[in-house]
């Protein structure tokens, strides 16, 4: 082997390329003068082999030894020793393997630090509160064997999983979300919604929303927990009581978002006597209800075609076969759900997305099925764009990574104009024209006064993309602007030091200096101007600035807030208003998805979890950061 290294045991020469040929996965590679690519490539793709190898190849590149604990991600991998763990083996002389196996005796014998062994146990309660995998993971035998890979690593009991491990990681996170809201939340909007399980237990949700000095708009789940009793206002508002006070937050709630069940808004005007507002996308969705009522008839054959195809094996292949003949990817029909927003609307969009092959079927299906005459494929095509403008704002307002509340009256405002427009058109079926003119009037109905809100309105104010321009109402725009001066002369006047009285000098000598004559004028001319004046000032010159277009010039939807963080110093004053009031989200989305979320969590395979450990698998998997996930 004098003058070979020992890396050539595991490659062969291609004379015809000049490449090496990697004897286990057969990758070719090139190495030219040295072999560092070579050994490069047993380290990422074959560990065990790569640590076989009794030296280091001679590529003159100096390792210089680590001496910290390695990350998680940089624990080297090596085979368990048992017979169904030899991925490598095959292509290897028997003193190879042997040698090898010694190696890996060797090495598997090496214990991990107990920092180590933290993180890698917290790495496993992520697969648990993240990806929502029963904790009983660790008592499958794949599972176990899997992790024999990890060398020195001792898989914790299902029991020290869920009880210790996720107690510490819970209660390290909690006093960490209380800490941090304490030292930043100056004001928080909720947001609430209950939920039943199939095992008929009750839960609630609640979600805070705020923005920090530095406006970063955050998001935290404070709590997930069983709800016991009655569903009363009362016994509602003492659940909610009782999770925001964990936090001392109940004088720091600005503003509350639920559904329009008549207990919880009772349980936020009354009882607890918040500022409340119904889920924008849940009266939005109500409206578009409404309206379909006239045209649900037409609608219902939609639906039993749908189903029909949905359960029929032959009708359903004939419907994919017929796209592939035509060259187009096969779509399948979707069924519309009565608890799912939208949900008429993409079935209808579906439905005339696929009319001509929808029509090739209709022949050889059951003829008790209805039939569509070419006026139905019409109001169903007209429907499908009368709906369009409602499925975009449901979409756009249910976000929270972002502010919505200062979207709440432009688009209720820009609904309305897209049904006059429509309603305008002459080419409209009378169904569809009564449909359109019914959405109009439930937009009227439901946010006639959304403009009268003084939160909504003050939001829609500060958003440098609307400001004035969001009103219909110039009125309320007006107010708007009067309430804003008042609040920012407020705080003027707050943080204000007297001024000192300005002296003039009594040295007669310097009367004619021609600087001490400018002094005076200076001093007669810079008298102090009042808080009012000040704050008139600065949100005059707020509203003469150019209003931030909707989108960038690449097509980027703008961002209010980093707009604000460019121009806090311009309106100091006004940022702060921003930073109190504009924490104002417009659905109760976000405490939905938490239960969509526990629904995965709650499974045939997860029926031993008591309540306890939902509310901490929860809390775990909406808080913990995100950076935690950083690079996966």
């Amino acid at each position: 082997m004098s003058g070979r290294s020992e890396l050539w045991h595991h490659y062969e020469k291609d004379a015809s390329s000049g490449k090496a040929i990697c004897n286990v996965c057969k990758e070719k590679l090139s190495y030219k003068s040295t072999t560092a690519n070579l050994k490069s490539h047993l380290k990422r793709k074959h560990i065990s082999i790569y640590s076989s190898l009794s030296q280091p190849a001679n590529t003159g590149i100096r390792e210089q030894p680590n001496t910290e604990t390695p990350p998680v991600s940089e624990v080297q991998v090596i085979p368990s020793t048992s017979k169904t763990s030899q991925p490598f083996s095959e292509g290897l002389s028997g003193n190879q393997n042997a040698k090898r196996q010694k190696v890996m005796d060797t090495y598997m014998t090496k214990k991990i630090s107990k920092d180590q062994k933290k993180l890698i146990d917290l790495d496993l309660l992520d697969l648990c509160t993240d990806s929502f995998h029963p904790f009983s993971i660790v008592e499958e035998r794949a599972f176990r064997k899997f992790c024999k890979w990890i060398p020195g690593y001792e898989l914790p009991t299902r029991k020290t999983l869920s009880n210790s491990i996720m107690q510490e990681a819970y209660t390290k996170l909690y006093d960490s979300i209380k800490a941090q809201l304490s030292h930043e939340v100056t004001s928080i909007c909720l947001t609430a919604d209950l939920w039943t399980s199939l095992k008929t237990e009750s839960y609630i949700a609640l979600t805070g929303h705020y923005l920090t000095e530095q406006l970063d708009f955050k998001t935290v789940l404070l709590g997930c927990c069983q709800f016991e009793g009655h569903h009363t206002s009362a016994n509602i508002a003492a659940e909610i009581g009782i999770l925001v006070d964990k936090y001392g937050l109940r004088d720091k709630v600005n503003f509350m978002i639920t559904d329009n069940a008549s207990n919880v808004v009772k349980a936020v005007k009354e009882e607890l006597k918040w500022k409340h507002f119904g889920c924008y996308a849940h009266s939005l969705n109500l409206v578009v209800e409404d309206a379909l009522k006239l045209v649900q008839p037409r609608i219902d054959k939609v639906k039993r075609i749908v189903m029909h195809v949905k359960k029929s094996n032959l009708s359903s292949e004939r419907l994919q076969k017929h796209q592939v003949q035509q060259g187009q990817e096969p779509k399948r029909l979707i069924q519309s759900v009565d608890t799912r927003w939208n949900s008429t609307y993409y079935m209808l969009k579906r439905f005339v997305e696929l009319e001509e092959a929808v029509r090739s079927i209709l022949g050889f299906v059951d003829r008790s099925l209805p039939c569509l005459s070419p006026e139905d494929w019409t109001l169903y095509n007209q429907l499908c764009q009368i709906l369009r403008p409602f499925e975009e704002i449901t979409n756009s307002m249910s976000g929270e990574k972002y502010i919505t509340g200062s979207s709440v009256i432009i688009v209720t405002r820009c609904l309305k104009e897209a049904c006059q427009k429509i309603i305008e058109r002459t080419d409209l079926l009378p169904e569809a024209s009564d449909t359109v003119h019914l959405l109009k009037a439930g937009l009227k109905d439901r946010f006639n006064m959304i403009e009268q809100s003084g939160t909504f309105a003050l939001t829609t104010f500060m958003d440098p993309r609307f400001k004035m321009q969001g009103f219909s109402d110039q009125n309320e725009a007006t107010k708007t602007r009067e309430r804003v001066r008042k609040l920012v002369a407020a705080l003027i006047a707050q943080n204000e030091n007297p001024a000192a009285p300005t002296t003039v000098s009594e040295d007669t000598g310097d009367d004619l200096s021609p600087w001490s004559i400018f002094d005076q004028m200076v001093a007669k001319s810079s008298a102090p101007g009042t808080p009012l004046s000040k704050a008139i000032k600065e949100v005059d010159m707020y509203l003469s600035d150019e209003l931030l277009p909707r989108k960038d010039p690449a097509g980027k939807l703008s961002c209010p807030l980093e707009w604000w963080k460019k121009h806090q110093y311009v309106y100091p004053n006004l940022k702060k208003v921003f930073v109190a009031h504009c924490n104002i989200v417009a659905t109760s989305v976000p405490c939905e998805r938490m239960f969509s979320k526990t629904g995965l969590i709650l499974n045939q395979r997860r029926t031993r979890l008591t309540t306890g450990k939902v509310e901490q698998i929860m809390f775990l998997n909406v808080n913990t950061p995100q950076d935690r996930f950083k690079g996966f």
